[in-house]
């Protein structure tokens, strides 16, 4: 009855992997449990990555569809930030339920960028919050046309970003604050967003490959293609000059690539 529980509740890695050692090769409850303990270090992961203010969380693979249980879905380890400095000004200009889902829409992109898809359960584990309360979150973004990938969902909504989203927003002439007021976001987080924008954007025009664009950013693939997609339609059209101005603000340095070229030359 313990197992049932758990799968409703969202599972760790040792949890998954007792599961997967009672169901897949038939072990004693008794026998999962010791090769766990015997186990222990080979789910510790000190060189993660994983900053201040980060987890590591197990979650569905995006490659699963909707209709596949938990235990029978391929999971993979992601990082999330749960707590970041910019939130703190998110906290003090519009209060805890804008401070919840600007977490929320960070969390959930950071799943997606890492191949992985967040539950609404996961997003109630994870924030601390209520079924109810998550679902009148999501909806407050859809109700501004912000994307909010989820497992089961995705499909539905879209495959812009919110970050793509805020970005198009600038480009049509909302101010940052105006933005912030809208989406809930800090002012750093759209600045951020904005810069990077203009950096892919310039190379671009370069002629920079996608991969060489996601090392010299330090975005997403996918990522460096919505920005891509909005660069080349409104590069010629009405907010041709605002594409402009923010590309003229934006110093970006050779890539990698260019620099290992040269590096080899001495004069």
């Amino acid at each position: 009855m313990n197992d049932i529980y758990v799968l409703k509740s969202g599972m760790t890695k040792e949890q998954m992997f007792r599961l997967r050692l009672i169901n897949g090769f038939n072990f004693a409850p008794i026998i999962a449990d010791a090769i766990i303990d015997l186990s222990k270090d080979f789910f510790q992961n000190d060189d993660s990555g994983v900053c201040n203010g980060q987890i590591l969380y197990l979650a569905i693979s995006d490659e699963e569809g909707p209709g596949k249980s938990i235990l029978d879905s391929k999971h993979v380890e992601v990082i999330l930030t749960l707590d970041a400095p910019e939130d703190v000004d998110v906290y003090e200009k519009f209060g805890l339920s804008a401070y919840r889902q600007h977490i929320l829409l960070r969390i959930t992109q950071e799943a997606r960028d890492q191949n992985a898809l967040l539950t609404i359960k996961d997003l109630v584990k994870l924030l601390k919050s209520s079924y109810s309360t998550i679902k009148r979150d999501i909806k407050h973004f859809r109700e501004r046309e912000l994307y909010v990938p989820l497992r089961g969902i995705v499909k539905d909504i879209g495959p812009s970003s919110h970050k793509s989203k805020i970005v198009e927003l600038y480009v049509k002439g909302y101010t940052s604050t105006e933005i912030q007021r809208s989406t809930r976001h800090s002012l750093q987080s759209i600045e951020r967003y904005i810069k990077d924008f203009s950096r892919v954007s310039i190379l671009t025009q370069r002629e920079e490959s996608i991969d060489n664009i996601r090392l010299i950013v330090g975005i997403s693939e996918r990522l460096v293609k919505e920005y891509q997609e909005l660069f080349i339609k409104y590069k010629d059209g009405d907010h041709k000059q605002r594409v402009e101005e923010l590309i003229d603000n934006v110093t970006v340095y050779d890539s990698p690539m260019s620099f290992k070229k040269n590096a080899g030359m001495r004069m």
